[in-house]
């Protein structure tokens, strides 16, 4: 176990683990930081819990169902390794990623927040530790065909954290599953965690016209997180309304357009993909046509999302009309563009597993500056003239950019 252990860990953090180091930076800044502007907030521990729950349970769901390191775990396994030594090491080393180095930094956000005991520092913790034992369990039985087991599972955790809202009883809970995970643990095969069509997955297309839009679309379909994360969009598009509604002194419809930007699957294609951007980059005259194809399929994405959100606003607050529509299209449009132009000229390098390709802080950029415009947008109407400004010098860039 220690060996097998020893060996993903190096190929997650790296050769010296300085990747755990960064993270462990990364949350001592983040603590101190918002301890020194003094902001305090009021958070349940239920929340704390929840989180501390939910997402390395996500974290580590996303890294187990990655194609990124299946060849190393095919190589492992073919070698004369003991059954349960293989999978204890191999879950706790992703179990050691997602906590270190996703869910440490949200961690030191709550303790620089709030104000928390030590039962409760250590409920989270064991509640992140639980999620971790709990996620590689139930990818077990999901392999094996038995779905129902986990999603009963995962909400009866749900229902104690939200509905007891006592420390004790997420302990009591904690102090149950974590051996029960332990026990699945040990009588799962090593090569369930070995998924080959993760490893293989690409998208097949026949036809004669290699229209990269149906490649793309298709690529939508066959990747599940893909279609995840924009349904989750839709459903954030549906609930923004009433968040937003209530903000005063200017005008909040733009903020939640540049909020649904954040599309990471789907604005992160090259760089998930390195040997079609090898190949995209060898080929001449190949940038240009993929890129604008990209660039129509991101903007078909976007706009379906900008669609769900208009209609909610309609709905739910009134108002929408037709500038409320022309500003979505420019939103999908602009974003698009711009997603496109970071993938090709910025590609992100050295990711190790899918999780670390998500949660990139790249990922920020072009929300952000999406925002910055809606701000302006909202506080001042007449700088709408901006916007054929900067969409006009987005597409220039991308053409620039791939030599057209």
């Amino acid at each position: 176990m220690r060996n097998v252990f020893k060996a993903l860990a190096k190929e997650l953090f790296g050769a010296r683990y300085e990747k755990a180091g960064r993270s462990l930076l990364t949350a001592w800044i983040v603590l101190f930081a918002v301890r020194a502007t003094e902001w305090r907030l009021a958070v349940s521990p239920s929340i704390l819990y929840l989180t501390s729950f939910v997402f390395p349970a996500g974290v580590m769901w996303q890294t187990l169902g990655g194609r990124r390191h299946m060849e190393i775990v095919q190589g492992m396994l073919l070698l004369p390794l003991e059954n349960r030594s293989f999978v204890f090491g191999y879950t706790s080393a992703l179990g050691a990623h997602a906590l270190l180095t996703k869910t440490l930094p949200v961690w030191a956000l709550f303790l620089a927040a709030a104000s928390w005991n030590g039962p409760e520092i250590a409920a989270a913790l064991l509640c992140g530790c639980m999620a971790c034992a709990v996620t590689a369990a139930s990818f077990v039985m999901c392999r094996r065909g038995w779905a129902g087991v986990p999603i009963l599972w995962a909400a009866g955790i749900l229902a104690v954290i939200v509905a007891a809202r006592r420390t004790l009883a997420v302990l009591a809970v904690a102090g149950l599953s974590l051996p029960g995970a332990m026990l699945c643990l040990c009588f799962a095969d090593a090569w369930e965690f070995y998924n080959p069509a993760a490893a293989k997955k690409a998208v097949r297309h026949t036809g004669r016209t290699g229209s990269v839009f149906v490649y793309l679309a298709r690529y939508l379909t066959a990747n599940r997180s893909v279609c995840i994360n924009s349904a989750g969009l839709c459903a954030v598009a549906c609930g923004l309304p009433l968040l937003l509604g209530e903000i005063q002194g200017l005008n909040p419809f733009p903020i939640g357009l540049a909020i649904l930007c954040l599309n990471t699957p789907v604005c992160t294609l090259l760089s998930g993909d390195p040997d079609l951007e090898q190949a995209l980059r060898a080929l001449p005259g190949q940038a240009g046509r993929f890129c604008r194809g990209y660039c129509a399929f991101l903007f078909a994405v976007n706009g379906a999302i900008a669609a769900v959100y208009v209609c909610s606003w309609r709905l739910l607050c009134g108002g929408a009309d037709g500038s409320c529509v022309g500003l979505a299209v420019l939103f999908a449009l602009q974003s698009a563009v711009l997603s496109v132009l970071l993938e090709w000229k910025r590609p992100i390098r050295g990711w190790k597993t899918e999780s670390d390709l998500w949660h990139h802080p790249r990922k920020y950029l072009v929300p952000l500056g999406m925002l910055l415009l809606a701000a302006l947008v909202g506080t001042w109407r007449p700088v709408l003239w901006v916007w054929p400004c900067v969409l006009l010098l987005s597409c220039g860039g991308l053409l620039y950019a791939t030599g057209r």
